[in-house]
């Protein structure tokens, strides 16, 4: 099987199978490996190219979110935030990170306020105090490790 996958488009692999990545150009990617008793959403199919931002919709004045993976020890969602929503301060269960995925926000962390955007990453430590605010309709992964 061989799949070419474009800018913000990602493939789910089947557990103990070897697979192999060549770039046509240069490019860089993440790769999560999750443990075997992760419990991983149906709408992701093994071997089908997808895009992250693509799996939920922009909903007018709401949050929308949806847990793609998860086990004891860890937490995959993605979330997509209407223009003028956000989450209010909160500390972090465990460290985390924020993949933007589409639009624009800015995340208060611990007193300082930072604009993400598309393409760009943002790390929280556990404990750390957060906030994300959508200045415009924004997506996001979120990986949280829990101990």
């Amino acid at each position: 099987m061989s799949k070419t996958l474009s800018e913000g488009e990602s493939i789910l692999t089947p557990i103990h199978r070897s697979v192999g990545v060549s770039a046509i150009k240069d490019s860089i990617y993440k790769e999560i490996e999750f443990r075997k008793e992760t419990i991983m959403n149906e709408v992701i199919k093994a071997g089908e190219v997808f895009k992250l931002a693509e799996l939920l919709p922009y909903q007018e004045g709401k949050i929308v979110n949806m847990d793609l993976a998860h086990n004891d020890k860890m937490k995959f969602v993605v979330m997509s935030f209407d223009a003028g929503t956000g989450l209010s301060e909160h500390a972090a269960p465990g460290e985390a990170l924020v993949m933007a995925l589409d639009g624009e926000a800015v995340i208060g962390y611990d007193g300082q306020e930072q604009v993400i955007h598309a393409g760009e990453t943002f790390k929280f430590d556990k404990f750390g105090k957060h906030s994300v605010s959508a200045t415009k309709q924004f997506k996001m992964a979120l990986l949280l490790v829990l101990e």
